[in-house]
């Protein structure tokens, strides 16, 4: 069976029309609680996650926060293991207007996150 390869574009549509740059960053956590992945992006704007690869050294729960309020459900992972949000283009979650996306560690522990993310107005 043939599969099709679809190109990933540099460029996202949001709902509003507007054309935004997909970006990428990564983040390596270690600490219990919050840590900052993505700043606040500005009045009127959310960040919407479009693909995330997540690695953790240690047995923990992964999530992803709007400031302090979770966006998405938590994710056990086991030492040593993983999850992979695959690029899906209406996104995965989205930040409240105007404020950071957070990753948020049930522990401590060595987890490295790859995020594809895009400003949506």
């Amino acid at each position: 069976m043939a599969f099709a390869v679809i190109p990933i574009s540099s460029d996202q549509t949001d709902e509003s029309g507007v054309i935004r740059t997909c970006n990428r960053t990564f983040l390596n956590a270690t600490a219990s609680g919050n840590t900052q992945i993505v700043a606040a992006q500005g009045a009127g704007l959310r960040i919407r996650l479009l693909a995330a690869n997540v690695t953790s050294g240690t047995a923990l729960t992964i999530k992803f926060q709007s400031a302090t309020t979770d966006i998405c459900s938590g994710k056990p992972v086991a030492a040593n293991g993983g999850w992979i949000a695959p690029y899906a283009p209406v996104g995965w979650f989205q930040t409240t207007a105007n404020e950071a996306l957070n990753v948020n560690l049930s522990g401590a522990g060595t987890v490295g996150v790859d995020i594809i993310w895009i400003q949506a107005g």
